[in-house]
C-alpha cells in the first residue's frame, strides 16, 4: 500500500472530509448540545450549604424554615378562601411539608 493509500483513510488526515460538508454540521450540532447542557445546569437551583439552624438568630431561622412554605400556603389559602382556614393551612403545611424539608 502506498503512503497515499495510507493516509486517505488515517483519521485527522485531508483525504478523510466528506464531500457535503456534514462533518460541519455534526460539530455544530455537538456545541449547540453543549450549550443547551450549559444553560440547563446553570438553571437548576443550587442547593444552599447546610447551616447550623441552632446558631442562627429567630428571624434567620424562621425564613429559612417556615417563611418559604407558609408564604405559599397563605396565597392558596387567600385564592381559595374556605370557611376553615386554620384547618386548610394546617393541612397544605403537611402536605406540602416534603418539598420545603430541611432535613434532606
Amino acid at each position: 500500500m502506498s503512503d497515499v493509500d495510507k493516509s486517505a483513510g488515517a483519521p485527522g488526515s485531508a483525504g478523510q472530509g466528506s464531500v457535503d460538508g456534514s462533518e460541519g454540521v455534526a460539530e455544530s450540532s455537538t456545541l449547540n448540545e453543549m450549550a443547551r447542557a450549559q444553560k440547563l445546569a446553570e438553571s437548576v437551583p443550587q442547593l444552599a450549604p447546610q447551616v447550623d439552624l441552632n446558631a442562627l438568630p429567630a428571624r434567620q431561622y424562621l425564613e429559612q424554615t417556615c417563611v418559604p412554605i407558609l408564604l405559599q400556603g397563605m396565597n392558596v389559602l387567600a385564592k381559595e378562601r374556605p370557611p376553615n382556614p386554620i384547618e386548610y393551612l394546617a393541612a397544605y403545611l403537611l402536605k406540602n411539608k416534603h418539598l420545603y424539608d430541611q432535613t434532606k
